[in-house]
């Protein structure tokens, strides 16, 4: 029951969230300053995704967009809008609270904005979702502080209806926590509130408490009361489904399958999933209860086919743990052994998933503390002043002779041309024998020639030698952090581009690689024209993932060769699907194919070679590798690498 009213509260402030954006317009129209100039030029931006996500549903496209528009666009006001929306995604959708909360936080980060007023309202918004995203972590304290402060915040703004709203969140806290009184005591206090979705959303509160305290004519009485004032269609969705929850403790229990089955028609025609799902469940209990198996298993394989589409794991897990239930009560025992199976395949795919996380993580603790190890060496180290000294003087050494010699090299090049045209035109003003011309021009071009050979190779020396002498030399003082030392740094970086510069004068550029993302898409086209498979390569953010890291460019494309070849060899696949994605700082490869598959225990002996390889690249890379599979079911590779070089031009 508590996580169907966490999941309302979310809807509530979604709702609350798009209103805010029209009570901002008025405010934001009236500032003729250049930042309301900006906010009021993104806001059109903003509302292509805040149609997608409230009012066209498409949520997925909402969330790929703000992404885009969040690293475009320059405003606070748009970027807290934007970080807003994104954690919302997260907390609804993909049901990733840790997600949905670095975006809540990130969201209160944004303080520069036009108007006092819009800076308030967008805190009060991003507080609300913080304190959501808490509550959904079940972490009461940090939900409850939140909004505690939230509603001191309303009220020193004067902001009525969100003061309301913060003690409506306040009494939902207090009842999880089985503070009964004290929340009965603040929701009553707002059901008569001027904002009539928050005095709707006190009495579907009472409601629920009382249906806790199993006082199911009190609690009917508060969702009636809802009904009556409510004007919003998803509230009184919710509000039916709680009161048929009711019927079977107030003597009603015939009635419910029918008005369940209504719940689940209008949930799909208003596209409420939620709602429609939770009905269906209650419904699966009804089934079963009266032990009509067939009616149990109909609903549960269909709800089982959505959720593999949406690769909700959790939601596959529950849908085989019914239908084991339902095979074995009707002693079917063959088939609830079946669904026994499916039921701990997923179960032991959600371990292998949090396993992999929960490795990562200490893996993130185990580098920062040895950096702080690392840290406190070098403080202690004393002896190393003497070896800066020495380095010191041989860089300048080092630097001096770089600029002569680059000097040397550009006169050369420069004397070298001009002395060539003087000859072409005292040849041409004397008029010399045409056969002794001849001659001259060659001899003349020929030593030009071995100029430029040996220009050449001296340019090349500059480059490999004195280049690499720097690097090494940089490399030699890299864990050396003093002021001296990096200043010292900054000048050989310079120099090394000088060096560059000049000996580039005089060896013709490379023609340039083409981007790495079309360099991909020319071998899939080559791999699915060349064999049987449907090869599907999707990407996005095409831009970034070509400016990734070259050696990750390079060992992500072998990776791929190899597991391209081994779909070939073994797995008897007709179709693979890649995606390349890049997500906060990190490269997400995903490489699907529906072969025979594999035991991943098998990978233990010589017969998991080619995976071990692709493990042993990945672990190189410092990345994370998820593989999922299993016989007959296809194989999964999932990889993850961080890449930090990446710095979009926006």
């Amino acid at each position: 029951m508590k996580a169907s009213f966490k999941n309302f509260y979310l809807f509530f402030l979604i709702l609350y969230a798009n209103s805010v954006v029209y009570s901002q317009e008025q405010l934001e129209g009236e500032d003729i300053s250049t930042l309301s100039f900006l906010e009021n030029e993104e806001r059109k931006f903003l509302k292509k995704a805040e149609n997608l996500f409230y009012s066209e549903n498409n949520k997925e496209g909402a969330y790929k967009l703000s992404l885009q528009l969040l690293n475009k666009l320059k405003t606070d006001a748009s970027k807290s809008r934007l970080t807003h929306l994104i954690s919302c995604y997260f907390l609804e959708l993909k049901r990733d609270s840790d997600s949905a909360l670095y975006y809540s936080k990130k969201a209160l980060s944004y303080t520069n904005f036009s108007h006092d007023s819009i800076k308030h309202k967008r805190n009060l918004l991003a507080n609300m979702s913080l304190a959501n995203t808490f509550l959904s972590k079940g972490l009461y304290k940090n939900a409850k502080k939140v909004s505690i402060e939230g509603q001191d915040n309303a009220g020193k703004w004067n902001f009525e209806e969100e003061h309301d709203r913060f003690i409506l969140f306040l009494g939902d806290i207090y009842s999880y926590e089985n503070k009964h009184e004290t929340s009965i005591a603040l929701l009553k206090k707002i059901i008569n509130s001027i904002d009539v979705d928050v005095a709707v959303g006190a009495m579907m509160s009472l409601g629920r408490i009382y249906y806790d305290l199993k006082d199911y004519k009190k609690s009917n009485s508060y969702y009636y009361q809802a009904l009556e004032i409510n004007k919003n269609p998803y509230y009184d969705l919710a509000v039916n489904f709680y009161i048929v929850k009711n019927l079977k403790y107030t003597g009603k229990k015939n009635e419910m399958i029918p008005r369940l089955k209504g719940i689940i028609k209008r949930g799909e025609e208003m596209k409420i999933s939620h709602l429609k799902n939770k009905a269906k469940k209650e419904l699966i209990e009804e089934y079963l209860e009266r032990k009509q198996f067939d009616k149990v298993e109909s609903i549960l394989l269909n709800l089982l086919e959505e959720r593999k589409k949406e690769g909700n794991l959790l939601e596959m897990l529950f849908c085989f743990d019914k239908l084991k239930e339902n095979a074995s009560t009707n002693k079917k025992y063959e088939q609830a052994l079946q669904f026994s199976e499916n039921f701990l395949i997923i179960q032991d795919s959600i371990n292998k998933i949090q396993k992999a996380k929960e490795i990562n993580e200490l893996e993130i603790k185990f580098e920062t503390l040895q950096k702080e190890k690392e840290n406190n060496q070098l403080k202690k180290d004393k002896e190393k002043q003497i070896y800066i000294k020495n380095l010191i003087m041989l860089i300048s050494i080092i630097l001096f002779i770089s600029i002569v010699l680059i000097a040397f090299v550009y006169s050369k090049k420069l004397k070298t041309q001009k002395k060539f045209n003087e000859i072409l035109k005292q040849v041409s003003d004397e008029k010399i024998n045409s056969l002794m011309k001849e001659q001259e021009l060659k001899l003349i071009k020929a030593k030009i020639e071995g100029q430029d050979r040996e220009r050449k190779k001296l340019a090349q020396g500059l480059h490999d030698s004195i280049g690499n002498d720097i690097a090494t030399i940089k490399l030699l003082i890299g864990e050396i952090r003093t002021p001296k030392i990096e200043k010292i740094q900054s000048h050989m970086d310079r120099t090394y581009n000088k060096v560059r510069e000049i000996s580039h004068n005089t060896i013709p550029k490379e023609n340039r690689q083409n981007d790495y993302i079309e360099v991909l898409k020319e071998y899939v086209k080559n791999i699915d024209e060349a064999t049987n498979l449907t090869v599907n390569f999707e990407t996005s953010e095409e831009e970034v993932l070509n400016q990734i890291d070259v050696s990750i460019q390079n060992e992500i494309f072998i990776i791929l060769q190899e597991l391209i070849t081994n779909t070939l060899k073994h797995a008897k696949a007709k179709q693979i699907d890649i995606r390349f994605e890049y997500i906060l700082d990190s490269l997400h490869v995903t490489y699907e194919d529906d072969g025979k598959g594999f035991s991943v225990d098998s990978l233990s002996d010589n017969k998991g070679i080619g995976v071990k390889n692709i493990k042993s690249r990945v672990d190189q890379l410092s990345g994370l590798l998820i593989i999922d599979s299993h016989p007959k079911r296809g194989t999964l590779f999932k990889i993850e690498v961080k890449d930090k070089n990446v710095h979009l031009n926006v």
